[in-house]
């Protein structure tokens, strides 16, 4: 009897010890197969300054608040070593589970194969302003959701208007309306500039407003020598040179914001100036959309893509994280805490609501509401190499004037040979 029942008791803890193997490595098999319980995602942001990493951190605190068990660390790297760091993080086996994204390197990540193809997953495309979801997209595939999207407008110094004399600018006004306005909020004494019409105008603005650009948007005709390209460079360069309305780098050297000092009547912004604006501003101020070109009020739009990266252990919690930034409840509270502009046309009309937002800020939410906002690079990988060629040209022709055609035809001549485009 007492053999039997030794021998009973073996076989016991045997099936004890049995199941407790298998228990454990049901457990195991689901933490790492997509169950979301001890979940750490980690999303590569350039966002680094205190108060900014403290409001984007309110946002993924509600994520994990609303989905526990998953945990959401942010990892930084500076913006002009962004790429880089993303590239080398992928190639050595630490990819981050999703990142943001800068538009200009879109097309070099999806070429590299570092990203997750999106394309496959249920989006609800009628809850997106226009033209939102495309900017998320390679040759008809998605490969990152956009978490804001907005656009340059300028904004103008009311009691400088006021002293000149000098109309409000309307939201359908033109070049021509700019030009005459800038000309006469240029002030010289005794031979020196001592107010500018305008404190900058960009050239993505210029070519976007005019029809024109660099490389087309499918990525294979070089248009930087066109007609509205040519016409574009040579309206920027004679702010420069031929009307004195815009300061030469030269004049502007030394001064940090001509617009708040009061040396500028106008000035480049978007709705990530407000809050500095408002808060340094002496004066009263306002926005209005850019003025038209040839291509009409359009303006060319400033987003951020967010993507998952392909090597991702956890794809199901990473595509939930992006829903919920991209389309989910943090589309609500970036609104208060960040002051992004949202993609989702449920919030179109909360812009006016911004903290700090200025008069005419519904002049913005109908821009974006109108798809008035246009993609003003294609995705293509050599595109910031494409740049950094063209760049030095067109500071070259702002900084000595002139016809801008030759130099245009020249530098596009080269980038057709060397990058096999028409």
């Amino acid at each position: 009897m007492k053999k039997k029942g030794k021998k009973l008791s073996v076989l016991v803890l045997t099936l004890i010890i049995a199941f407790s193997i298998f228990i454990t490595g049901c457990s195991s098999s689901n933490s790492t197969s997509g169950n979301s319980k001890d979940t750490t995602l980690r999303i590569l942001v350039w966002n680094n300054n205190p108060e900014g990493t403290k409001s984007e951190r309110e946002i993924f605190d509600q994520f994990e608040k609303d989905n526990p068990g998953i945990r959401v660390e942010m990892i930084y790297a500076p913006y002009d070593k962004f790429n880089d760091k993303f590239l080398t993080m992928s190639a050595g086996g630490d990819q981050p589970d999703l990142t943001w994204i800068q538009p200009s390197a879109f097309g070099q990540f999806v070429s590299k194969g570092v990203l997750m193809d999106l394309s496959n997953k249920k989006v609800e495309k009628d809850k997106f302003m226009p033209n939102v979801l495309k900017l998320g997209q390679v040759e008809g595939k998605q490969y990152a959701m956009i978490r804001d999207s907005s656009a340059f407008q300028v904004g103008y110094n009311k009691e400088l208007f006021d002293k000149a004399g000098v109309s409000y600018p309307k939201d359908n006004w033109k070049w021509s309306d700019f030009l005459e306005a800038a000309k006469k909020l240029t002030k010289v004494e005794h031979g020196k500039t001592v107010q500018f019409g305008i404190e900058n105008y960009y050239t993505n603005e210029l070519f976007v407003q005019n029809g024109g650009g660099i490389i087309s948007e499918d990525g294979r005709r070089v248009i930087l020598d066109s007609p509205e390209s040519i016409e574009a460079i040579k309206f920027g360069s004679d702010l420069i040179n031929r009307y004195h309305v815009q300061p030469t780098s030269a004049q502007s050297q030394g001064l940090s914001n001509m617009f708040l000092s009061g040396k500028a009547a106008m000035k480049l912004m978007g709705p990530w100036d407000w809050t500095d604006i408002t808060k340094n501003a002496t004066f009263k101020w306002d926005v209005v959309p850019m003025p038209a070109g040839k291509a009409g009020n359009v303006s060319a739009a400033s987003y951020l893509p967010i993507g998952i990266g392909k090597g991702t252990k956890h794809p199901e919690e990473a595509y939930k994280l992006l829903e919920f930034l991209t389309v989910g409840k943090g589309q609500d509270l970036q609104i208060d805490t960040i002051s992004a502009i949202p993609v989702v046309k449920r919030n179109a009309e909360k812009i006016v609501s911004l903290r700090n937002a200025p008069e005419n800020a519904k002049s913005l939410s109908k821009s974006l509401q109108e798809g008035k906002t246009v993609m003003n690079a294609p995705y293509i990988p050599e595109y910031a190499e494409i740049m950094n060629k063209v760049q030095p040209v067109i500071d070259q022709i702002n900084l000595r004037g002139g016809n801008p055609k030759k130099d245009l035809k020249r530098i596009s001549e080269q980038i057709r040979k060397e990058y096999n485009l028409k």
